[in-house]
């Protein structure tokens, strides 16, 4: 028998006690167990929906698959446990989670998230958030299989959460008083157009763009001595910098985390782990420009060259794991793109490079939204677009002035469209679906009144 949660929306008062009761039960940070409101302002055109979540316990959890350290495992009874102890602070496994289930305790470095009071459970007593709802909105569920009907705002990637929702689309439900402006971290309140910026994760995560563009540099110094057979730096003195900035990528990679004394564990998950792999390739890379630094010619330029284009696949696998929308499949900021883009401007013949500026060219127009987003996402995609005939401007007199200017424009191309892709990318997350579903109804309900009042 699988244990999961039965939450009844008509029932639901938002009065957060589910949330408390988790909060003084476990010690965990608050937000654990989220309250979101949808239409907390009651709004006339729309029903006022509550919902209250924290992990579901899917029958087949991302956050486990995903995660690079093994600190997730799953209990009999179904129940997805997370180990503190073996937590390194990636927040992995908050990208892969559609439901927003696993938080990052910013101040202990660590992921903490519902463990269906396991400690309970297993005694026969429910967990502490069913107990502490007054209306019976929130019930543990035992079952063999979970299978209900969901909503069409709750995000469905096939993990199968065990969960069943009632009266989640009710448009009659109870008048509730609006809830106040200060919410705690991990609360929403959902209201027409307050849909967060684009940019948010990269300003967050900018160590993750810093360690890419490391990589992808690299990655193009090795393809690049591949393609020409040749060593890409014949100096001696100079044959450090490929390792150089891999050191550095890895020394960012490594801040990044939350406890990075537990980097070690990164590589444990290699099989089901995208970012397990991903660090495997990079570790080898470095080994391999290291070589290439104390021992040149060791390893063959084609070896290397091949290697860094794993590495590449590697890195993007990671984001196309937790997002699998065509749109950034198609993106011309992804690792492989920029990586081999970036390789045509310095091999030949010069028709590979026209049609690679072709392909982006092409996806950057496709992406024409991006100019009616915040401002830094907007600044870097005019940047983007203007730098693609702005290069071939500067090529086209043939002096070494401008030549060098269009390569300064072409690689601030590259890097605004990489980070671009951090602006873009956008896993599945209940908070959005939830926003946009509620976004999409305001809307049509409106037309609807104009329509019936003949105002066009």
């Amino acid at each position: 028998m699988r244990r999961g949660f039965t939450f009844d929306a008509a029932l639901c008062v938002s009065c957060k006690a589910c949330s408390a009761a988790c909060i003084l039960e476990n010690g965990l940070q608050p937000g654990t167990r989220t309250l979101f409101a949808w239409n907390d302002h009651a709004l006339p055109l729309v029903g006022v929906i509550n919902l209250s979540m924290a992990c579901n316990h899917c029958t087949d959890p991302a956050c486990a698959s995903g995660c690079p350290a093994l600190a997730y495992t799953v209990s009999t009874d179904g129940a997805v446990i997370h180990h503190p102890d073996r937590c390194m602070g990636c927040s992995y496994c908050t990208w892969r989670c559609p439901y927003d289930a696993p938080k990052i305790n910013r101040t202990l470095g660590y992921i903490e998230k519902c463990h269906l009071c396991a400690d309970r459970t297993t005694e026969g007593v429910e967990p502490a958030c069913v107990t502490a709802c007054p209306t019976g909105a929130l019930k543990m569920t035992e079952t063999e299989q979970f299978d209900g009907t969901m909503p069409a705002w709750f995000p469905d990637t096939g993990i199968k959460p065990s969960v069943f929702l009632k009266n989640a689309e009710n448009h009659y439900t109870p008048l509730i008083i609006p809830a106040d402006d200060v919410t705690v971290e991990g609360e929403i309140t959902s209201t027409p157009g307050a849909e967060a910026g684009s940019s948010v994760r990269l300003k967050r995560e900018w160590s993750l763009a810093l360690f890419s563009v490391l990589v992808i540099t690299v990655s193009v110094m090795l393809m690049v001595a591949a393609l020409r057979g040749t060593a890409l730096i014949e100096t001696t003195s100079f044959r450090f910098i490929p390792f150089l900035l891999m050191a550095g990528a890895m020394a960012v990679s490594v801040a990044h985390l939350g406890v990075p004394r537990k980097s070690w564990r990164a590589i444990l998950n290699i099989i089901s782990s995208p970012l397990s792999r991903e660090i495997a390739m990079v570790l080898l890379l470095a080994f391999v420009a290291l070589l290439g630094w104390v021992r040149p010619g060791l390893i063959p330029p084609l070896i290397t060259g091949f290697l860094a284009l794993l590495t590449l696949i590697s890195v993007d696998n990671v984001y196309f794991a937790a997002d699998r929308s065509l749109s950034l499949k198609l993106h011309s900021g992804q690792a492989y793109f920029t990586g081999i883009y970036a390789a045509t401007w310095f091999i030949e013949p010069t028709i590979i490079f026209i049609v690679f500026s072709m392909l982006a060219a092409i996806s950057v127009v496709m992406r024409y939204r991006s100019a009616e987003a915040d401002s830094l996402t907007r600044t870097l995609y005019y940047t983007r677009a203007m730098a693609l005939p702005l290069v071939f401007m500067l090529i086209y007199p043939d002096s070494q002035v401008t030549d060098i200017a269009a390569l300064v424009v072409f690689i601030a191309g590259l890097v605004a469209d990489r980070l671009l892709f951090y602006c873009d990318f956008r896993p599945p997350n209940i908070k959005d679906t939830i926003t946009e579903h509620f976004d999409k109804q305001y809307e049509e309900e409106r037309d609807k009144q104009r329509q019936d009042a003949g105002i066009s």
